[in-house]
């Protein structure tokens, strides 16, 4: 992940100018917005908010100081609403001055921090005792910063009622939420993820989420990680953080040193010690801010014992739990004339196990995460799996008669992830050992499937469904129990690209364990490839644009793994996407099926 450190801005105005400028007419405000806004008090209903007292403020790296104004004496109820949702671009990010727009009820029972709804322009408002408007371009992020979904229509349309408190217009309802325009968010937010586990504790599994950038970045990603997973994701994820936990200061601060300081409060149960999971969280979300060296943890004032009885959390903690599974093989595996055969693009070398010796007479193939198995498809529609170096080791078959397999795809644990697709459309199972069961995917099931890949941590099916327009990338996730058995999946849920009708993916493939890459034809005989969130969040990716490559490609050779390069396969050669201008010498005859492990 990319972040960026703006330089911290002046910590206040003169007295004199400050006095002015509360002075100046409120009818400036609409000035200041882009446009109006109005919105159904009942639209939000969770967002990351930092309240700051603003006495205590000393500046922010996340983007420039700015302290808008509070209510002036006689403005409109439209003027008051432009005021508060001015209000809520304050920098460092805080709610202090906003409230004031509100009445005593209101400011009593606003919650903006259970939810930030981004907008891209407003509408003007309109009428006096409720002023409404509308949001246009509006995307919901829940209360740890995970985004949510783009608002409909109904959604957007925001109504805020009116009461007089003494001679002044105050707004008597509000969402619970900060609503704020989007490239305000961007310029201040920046993508990093909450670590939660799998159902079975064995694997770390990360969830996108969008946070304060700066000093406030370290307290925002504590704050969602003592949320928890989603209800949602329940049998997705879990936490080994008890609940009832919660920052019993305003922020982690972050020594000199590099030691973050988690204080911690009120237990909803019996909690003494840190376990192994929790300081894995720990580590494993906060070694995303570059200054943490450790973790210190407190509860109520009291240091807690950690794993091994150490004293600090190190950021390299909890290495066994690693999303992108420590251990993975970084070769690259390949069919050569139905053979599999490993190393380098350049120079592939059979491999000693069944699948390599003459006569396998493989379509496609896949190698476990450990790199010491492998499953391969034959012409005929069956699936076998072998040691990946074992001479005379034994040949299992695991599916006998399917119609038209997919390259199949191992998750974390050895689970054997198949697509067929009969004419009646894409049937998705799951091998563990001999026994295979279908897994029903809402959305996949049934439909023209032409790829598809799941993650290390097994959580998330990424496919590219075929239409009759235009291809579409959909990611499910997968729900477990906690012995690993898989239960069922999440409808499939569209992942937009913006594309124009027409658009065709050739290849997809895992680029870190949250973002996929997706390779594609353009006209004139040119290749694009892109990198998008798993999660569907708008936006561009800092760390991997669009790149655009000459020729037709055939595949996407990628990982998870940090540090492994991607790479292009076309008829003239291949390309590295970390060197774009570094074209490598073309696969030799007869080589398909090509990448990574999983």
């Amino acid at each position: 992940m990319i972040r960026t450190h703006l330089p911290s801005a002046a910590r206040g105005f003169p007295r004199l100018l400050l006095l002015l400028r509360r002075l100046l007419p409120v009818l400036l405000a609409p000035l200041l917005l882009t446009a109006s806004l109005s919105a159904c008090v009942g639209m939000p209903d969770t967002g990351p908010v930092v309240d700051i007292d603003p006495q205590a403020q000393d500046g922010s790296r996340a983007g420039t100081f700015y302290d808008p104004r509070p209510p002036a004496v006689g403005s409109s109820s439209r003027e008051i609403v432009n005021g508060f949702l001015e209000a809520m671009k304050a920098t460092p990010i805080r709610t202090s001055v906003a409230k004031q727009f509100l009445s005593s009820r209101a400011r009593a029972r606003w919650r903006p921090e259970r939810a930030t709804v981004t907008y891209t322009d407003l509408e003007a408002p309109v009428g006096e005792r409720s002023v409404s408007l509308g949001v246009l371009g509006a995307q919901r992020y829940d209360s740890r910063g995970a985004w949510e979904r783009k608002l409909d229509e109904q959604e957007s349309r925001l109504s805020f009622p009116m009461v007089r408190e003494g001679d002044e217009w105050r707004i008597d309802e509000a969402p619970d939420a900060l609503l704020v325009p989007a490239s305000w968010f961007e310029e201040r937010f920046v993508r990093a993820s909450l670590q939660f586990l799998d159902p079975t504790g064995s694997i770390l599994v990360p969830e996108p989420v969008f946070v304060p950038a700066g000093d406030q970045f370290a307290t925002a990603l504590v704050s969602g990680l003592l949320l928890g997973p989603p209800e949602e994701l329940g049998q997705v994820t879990r936490s080994a953080v008890p609940p009832g936990l919660r920052l019993a200061t305003s922020s982690v601060p972050i020594t000199a040193d590099g030691l973050a300081e988690v204080a911690l409060a009120g237990a909803g149960e019996e909690f003494d010690a840190v376990s192994e999971e929790m300081a894995a969280q720990l580590a494993w979300t906060l070694r995303q801010e570059p200054r943490v060296r450790a973790v210190q943890v407190t509860l109520d004032g009291r240091r807690l014992p950690l794993p091994g009885g150490v004293s600090e959390i190190p950021r390299e903690a909890g290495a066994r739990f690693d999303p992108d599974a420590l251990g993975a093989s970084e070769e690259i595996f390949a069919l050569r004339d139905g053979l599999l055969v490993r190393g380098r693009t350049d120079e592939l070398e059979a491999t000693a196990g069944p699948l390599g010796v003459e006569g396998a007479g493989l379509v496609s193939a896949a190698v476990n995460l450990r790199g010491t198995v492998a499953a391969g498809v034959s012409r005929s529609g069956s699936v076998s799996v072998a040691p990946l170096s074992d001479p005379g080791g034994a040949v299992t078959e695991v599916v006998a008669g399917a119609t038209d397999l997919l390259p199949p795809a191992w998750d974390f644990v050895d689970r054997l992830w198949l697509v067929d697709r009969p004419a009646a459309g894409a049937r998705v199972s799951v091998a563990v050992g001999t026994k295979v069961r279908t897994v029903v995917v809402p959305g996949l099931t049934g439909t023209r499937v032409k790829a598809f890949q799941v993650s290390r941590d097994g959580s998330r099916l990424v496919a590219v469904v075929r239409g009759a327009r235009r291809d579409r990338l959909v990611v499910s996730r997968v729900l477990h129990g906690s012995a690993g058995r898989i239960l069922r999946a999440t409808p499939a849920r569209e992942i937009e690209l913006d594309v124009e009708p027409g658009f065709r993916i050739t290849d997809i493939g895992w680029r870190s364990a949250t973002s996929v890459s997706v390779l594609s034809a353009l006209a004139g005989d040119v290749s694009q490839v892109r990198t998008v969130a798993v999660d569907g969040a708008p936006g561009e990716l800092a760390d991997a644009g669009a790149l655009r490559i000459p020729g037709r490609a055939s595949a996407l050779v990628s990982s998870p793994e940090e540090g492994a390069s991607p790479y292009v396969v076309g008829k003239a050669g291949v390309t590295d996407l970390l060197d774009p201008g570094r074209r490598l010498p073309a696969l030799e005859a007869g080589v398909t099926s090509i990448g990574y492990v999983g």
